[in-house]
């Protein structure tokens, strides 16, 4: 079998028996398409073929402008593939188990302010549009939600009454969520109001989000509608839809919600994804430390 055939199984398998999302599968399908055009130009032949030494030239070549994330995830991708070929017995030796993995960078993550946030989710326009995109801001803020779960809300998934939502995470994970009663009171308005201005589709499983069409939207249209309302309401920063994410939970912890409660928000499987928001510097501690030490105010 050639590179694409063997690929095109491994897909199957994510999409069949792992049950990956297809933003996820366009992910690993990405990764996987930059390293076989490595490897034909290289003039190899099939995946048995393959040396240590390829793959290794092959991390030494990437961008160097990708972040180590990234160089990260590209590494699990081409890990998670080679393990899967010889699990079906395709090769006899999984290559990458040799070779480090890259590290992933300790950055912390970035929140806006709750000012910010607040400035975000203004209503300054009356536009059918501004108002749905408004609302999928406040979604993602009420409930900490990546773009592609908000993206992915279905009408039965929302509960008004119950002030809580169902959303689907990484691996089909479902998750029920609590949102504060300003966003219920929004999105029943959203529902009865804005919506049938773009989808008349009202059954259990359609979309809560969709363009003029009924169409899915995009999750580069949310990064771009939210990257000119944060310029518009002067918010300088490079913002973009996971930084809604990070203000959620950096918000929810500075308020004194349990780091294990907001684990279970965000849907992360350990709680060291979710430690990291522990890194960010506190301003009401912060206060509270200039306030008590005795030269706090100097």
């Amino acid at each position: 079998m050639n590179f694409d055939e063997h690929l095109e199984k491994f897909y199957y398998y994510l999409s069949s028996e792992k049950r990956y999302s297809n933003n996820t599968l366009e992910s690993y399908s990405n990764d996987l398409k930059l390293l076989t055009n490595f490897l034909e130009s290289k003039k190899k032949k099939n995946w048995k073929s393959i040396t240590e030494l390829d793959i290794t030239h092959y991390f030494k070549g990437l961008d160097k402008s990708l972040s180590k994330n990234t160089t990260k995830r590209k590494y699990a991708s081409i890990k998670s593939f080679f393990k899967f070929m010889l699990e079906e017995g395709y090769i006899h030796k999984n290559i990458l188990m040799d070779i480090k993995s890259p590290k992933s960078s300790s950055a912390i993550p970035k929140p806006l302010s709750i000012k910010e946030m607040d400035m975000i989710l203004m209503k300054s326009n009356t536009s059918k549009k501004f108002s749905r995109d408004t609302a999928i801001f406040t979604t993602m803020y009420a409930a900490g939600l990546r773009v592609s779960e908000v993206l992915n809300i279905n009408l039965g998934g929302i509960k008004i009454n119950d002030k809580t939502l169902k959303v689907s995470g990484k691996g089909s994970k479902e998750r029920i969520l609590p949102i504060y009663q300003e966003a219920s009171k929004e999105l029943e308005y959203y529902i009865k109001n804005i919506r049938p201005f773009f989808s008349k589709d009202n059954d259990f499983y359609s979309l809560l989000f969709t363009d003029k069409n009924s169409k899915p939207m995009t999750r580069q249209y949310v990064w771009r509608s939210l990257k000119i309302r944060a310029l518009k309401v002067g918010i300088n920063k490079n913002v973009s839809p996971h930084m809604i994410r990070h203000s959620y939970a950096t918000h929810l912890l500075q308020g004194g919600a349990s780091i294990r409660h907001v684990q279970e928000f965000l849907g992360h499987n350990s709680v060291e994804s979710t430690q990291v928001y522990t890194k960010i510097p506190n301003q009401r501690l912060i206060k509270d430390y200039n306030l008590a030490h005795p030269r706090g105010n100097q």
